[in-house]
């Protein structure tokens, strides 16, 4: 037999390649029953803001952070926002020392780091809670830590082993406290990294202790470890169960509505169960759909595997130009950053090339692939599809004799991982070889062992049972298609019932609207004659409201006038008793004159604001209580020894009201600046004034100096000042207060005037 036609086909050696870089898209389940939508996000923050500082709080928080970390897209506007919530979290838990609290969001913290490319920030991070926990004996919290460290490591040689042993320490400390979902999760996990390490029959046993934790605490969303079940299931040669546990997935994932990018994974491993079945057709409709998810969350690993199904699976339907297209591109397009990936690419070309003859182009591919079977370890499950290829290329070369050397070290192998199929298609291979060498009776028998196990393999039970599975799902699709065909055809019968009433309706209202429109034209002619009335009368109106906004500008104007001019003429007194001051000698009378001063430029303040303004009616305290404070200040020239604080509302006085007030407030900081803080002493003068409940206002005059002196009693004193703040006060019809609190403090309160308040709120109502 001519060695060209007992080359192995390219179709016939992918099958071991597509499994080991399909089980890279199982994606880990969602921690708990955090937030993950939307929807729960905005039903989170409601009730967010109900609680108090409270350990429920801090969970709420860091959940929430969780959701921005866990967010498609990898913004880093998420990350910060993700951040700046864990930041709160944490000052909560340290304040009301929830020391879970503590340890949860500084795994968060850590996770952040992570997600935005710090590794070694993040592995500080997580040291600091192995310790803190620890001390405190937190299972949960170190079991997460355990986890996270393993997450920070690849999926390839020691760092998968390493990963392992930490997901191992965490399911040892699931299971002391008691942690059923973690505990479920965890063991998930487990079965895939063991799956990914080669070792598919104890990663089966991990995935059926998960699934029976699952069940055991009624956890609904099973199509994470359906889709694990399948493609493990895979590795092991089993594709009834693998399509069995495939349709699983998909039917949860219908039921629970799952549009995640796990979605695209469960696509994914139907679409290579369906490839080990040779149902082309239903397998490029699976990995188009996965394709299409992918694409959707531009995830660049998800998009590396598929696509290389694809071309996989386009070089097997002998569309090999499509399918090298698509490689290159993908290559280009999402450059692959795992070994796995990096090995493929060229393996694909590699046969592709072969298969198409064109040897020259397979050369420079067939050299990587023999550099990687030199770098990695024999062991590592790449080494099988290698040997394939390597055994092909010898083949071609009619280099039996090396092509043996590498047909043991396969055989070794597969035996070593059980692999029925690679076995399979091996014994295949030797039995081209020993046909060359011209061994018939070794040729016969590596062919009896292909038959054996390929028969094995597809036994007729077995294809019942497959067919049974698709029977049962597509059985299971059309009565759900049917049953909705009901619906729509009830609703439909609903919808032409509504017609037939709405003609009726449609005619009835016709003939009201007719009506109405008689009665709306009769309307119209009355109202037509009555406006011409009311036209008549509206010009009489305006007339006369023109005449009011005259007379009204013009008392406007007359009471502007008058502010202005009173203003002045107390301007002019402040003049004249300056010009006198300049005439006195004695020290009494010079202060007697300021303050006469000060007490009329108080009084100007509010003339000048009430002529300036629009509003001839109010004044705006806010304004002026800054104005007369930074004029007294300037006044006595007490910038640098007194320090004054202001604290104003937003609060509005009539005249009435303001002038007294203000003088009030003249008297109270003169005193404190000529008698609260003698020889070089400083301090500080704070003016508060507020407005309250009921129209209550009170005006706070407070300093850090010397205060009152012993035994002082206001009612009893002779002070000018004194006697006129009281005055002022019964002027107000309010009450004062004055006593000593590390220093002297002077309250005056009283009822804000309400007319023009009144008179306000009826013109908004």
């Amino acid at each position: 037999m001519p060695i060209k036609n007992s080359a192995i086909s390219f179709s016939d050696v992918m099958i071991r390649l597509l499994f080991l870089l399909s089980i890279s898209l199982t994606p880990v389940l969602l921690k708990g029953q955090g937030i993950r939508t939307r929807p729960e996000a905005e039903a989170a923050m409601i009730k967010l803001r109900r609680l108090g500082q409270t350990e429920n709080k801090v969970d709420l928080l860091i959940d929430f952070g969780r959701y921005y970390l866990n967010l498609r897209g990898e913004r880093k506007a998420d990350l910060t926002t993700a951040m700046g919530i864990r930041d709160q979290a944490s000052a909560l838990a340290a304040k009301i020392e929830y020391p879970k609290g503590i340890a949860k969001s500084m795994v968060l913290k850590g996770n952040i780091l992570r997600e935005a490319g710090d590794k070694t920030g993040s592995l500080n991070i997580y040291r600091q809670v192995l310790a803190y926990a620890n001390k405190l004996q937190l299972k949960d919290e170190l079991a997460e830590t355990h986890i996270a460290i393993g997450n920070l490591l690849s999926n390839e040689g020691d760092d998968l082993e390493r990963k392992i042993g930490y997901n191992e320490k965490a399911l040892v400390l699931y299971r002391q406290s008691g942690n059923r979902s973690e505990e479920g999760n965890t063991l998930k996990n487990l079965g895939d990294y063991y799956n990914i390490k080669g070792q598919p029959a104890y990663a089966m046993k991990l995935m059926d202790a998960s699934l029976a934790v699952y069940k055991a605490i009624g956890f609904k969303e099973l199509q994470g470890v359906y889709n694990n079940m399948c493609i493990i299931n895979v590795g092991l040669g089993n594709y009834s169960n693998a399509l069995k546990y495939g349709l699983l997935a998909e039917k949860t994932a219908d039921q629970l509505a799952d549009t995640s990018l796990q979605r695209s994974s469960i696509c994914n491993h139907l679409g290579l169960t369906y490839y080990y079945l040779r149902n082309d057709e239903k397998s490029l409709a699976y990995w188009q759909q996965a394709k299409a998810i992918a694409e959707r969350y531009q995830d660049p690993a998800y998009l590396q595997t598929v696509i290389a199904n694809l071309a996989s699976l386009l070089v097997r339907m002998k569309r090999f130009n499509e399918g090298i297209t698509a490689l290159k591109e993908m290559e280009t397009k999402y450059p692959p950053t795992d070994v796995q990936m990096k090995v493929r690419i060229p393996y694909l070309l590699f046969n592709s090339y072969y298969d198409l003859e064109q040897y020259d182009l397979a050369a420079p591919y067939f050299k990587t692939l023999i550099k990687f079977h030199n770098e990695l370890p024999k062991s590592d499950p790449n080494q099988l599809f290698l040997y394939r290829s390597i055994i092909r290329k010898f083949i071609h070369d009619r280099n039996f004799t090396v092509a043996e050397v590498y047909l043991k070290a396969h055989e070794k192998q597969s035996k070593a991982q059980n692999n029925l199929l690679a076995l399979a298609q091996l014994h295949r291979l030797w039995f081209n070889v020993d046909s060359a060498l011209n061994k018939p009776w070794p040729a016969i028998a590596h062919y009896k062992t292909y038959k054996r196990l390929t028969d094995s393999i597809w036994n007729n039970e077995k294809n019942k049972q497959i067919s049974g599975l698709e029977i049962e799902f597509q059985t299971e699709k059309k009565d759900k298609d049917i049953a909705l065909l009901h619906q729509r055809n009830q609703l439909q019968k609903v919808i032409i019932a509504n017609d037939g009433k709405l003609r009726y309706m449609f005619i009835a209202g016709l003939f009201i609207a007719a009506l109405f429109l008689a009665l709306l034209y009769n309307r119209y002619r009355v109202k037509k004659q009555s406006n011409l009335v009311l036209e008549q009368k509206q010009e009489e109106i305006n007339s006369q409201n023109e005449l009011l906004r005259k007379i009204l500008a013009e008392k406007e104007w007359l009471l502007r006038e008058i502010h202005h001019r009173v203003k002045n003429n107390l301007q002019i007194v402040i003049s004249l008793l300056n010009t006198q001051s300049a005439y006195l000698d004695n020290e009494d009378a010079l202060m007697a004159i300021r303050n006469s001063q000060n007490r009329m430029h108080a009084m100007s303040l509010i003339h000048q604001k009430l002529y300036q303004s629009d509003n001839l009616a109010e004044i705006d305290m806010k304004w002026y209580i800054t104005e007369l404070a930074e004029y007294m200040i300037e006044c006595f020239g007490m910038e640098k020894k007194i320090k004054f604080e202001l604290l104003t509302d937003e609060v509005k006085l009539d005249v009435a009201q303001a002038v007294p007030l203000g003088l009030i407030l003249n008297e109270a900081i003169s005193n404190a600046i000529k008698y609260a803080f003698p020889g070089d002493r400083k301090g500080k003068v704070k003016i508060a004034f507020l407005s309250l409940e009921n129209e209550l206002c009170k005006l706070s005059i407070s300093d850090d100096g010397i205060g009152l002196p012993v035994g002082f009693n206001q009612d009893d004193s002779d002070s000018l000042g004194m006697s006129l703040m009281t005055g002022l006060t019964d002027q107000l019809n309010g009450e004062i207060k004055m006593w000593n609190e590390n220093g002297l403090t002077l309250e005056v309160s009283f009822t804000r005037h309400s007319e023009l308040l009144t008179e306000t709120t009826n013109l908004i109502h």
